[in-house]
């Protein structure tokens, strides 16, 4: 495959992923404000278990974006510059697998021994705990709003180039330039 393409289905795909990620938090804070503004009665479990799906559901997307680092590595594209963000990313979602893996194989980890999983409703996400490790949602959104600029900042450039490339999935603000230190 050559470099434009590749860098062109990295782009792609991280566009894709991120947006993912960026919905489904947006799912998760409309949900937590739905629940607050009821006063959290227990009338209203569906609401609840609608905010579950929706933090599983982000969990899966994190999950994807994770896939997208993975694809970033195995392409021969000059990826120094995104060494860090990739690291960083990764370092953020550290526990995020067993989390997911915990939410899609029920029937394992109602055996496993593990403590149960918690969910702390806040204005801007929520703060998920299990097996001793914690997620806030807002920070993983930052983090990856971080990683996909950085690789929007590394691919742009080659990706432009190819003759399938179009518009990207994604329009920023302004060019994908961002600063190592930003990211």
């Amino acid at each position: 495959m050559p470099e434009t393409a590749r860098a062109l289905k990295i782009r792609n795909q991280a566009d894709q992923q991120f947006l993912a990620v960026e919905q489904q938090h947006r799912r998760i804070v409309d949900g937590c404000r739905g629940i607050y503004a009821m006063g959290m009665p227990d009338s209203h479990r569906d609401d609840r278990v609608r905010l579950t799906i929706d933090v599983d559901l982000f969990l899966h997307c994190l999950q994807r974006l994770l896939r997208v680092c993975e694809l970033v590595r195995r392409s021969r594209l000059p990826a120094v510059n995104l060494r860090r963000p990739i690291r960083d990313f990764e370092n953020q979602t550290v526990g995020i697998t067993p989390l997911r893996n915990v939410l899609e194989h029920l029937d394992g980890a109602a055996v496993s021994g593990h403590g149960g999983i918690g969910y702390g409703l806040g204005p801007d996400g929520v703060n998920v705990t299990y097996d001793g490790a914690a997620f806030d949602t807002a920070a993983l959104l930052e983090s990856a709003r971080r990683l996909h600029l950085a690789i929007r900042s590394a691919v742009d450039p080659i990706a432009v180039l190819d003759v399938h490339g179009g518009y990207p999935i994604i329009e920023l603000e302004s060019p994908a330039v961002v600063s190592m230190d930003e990211a």
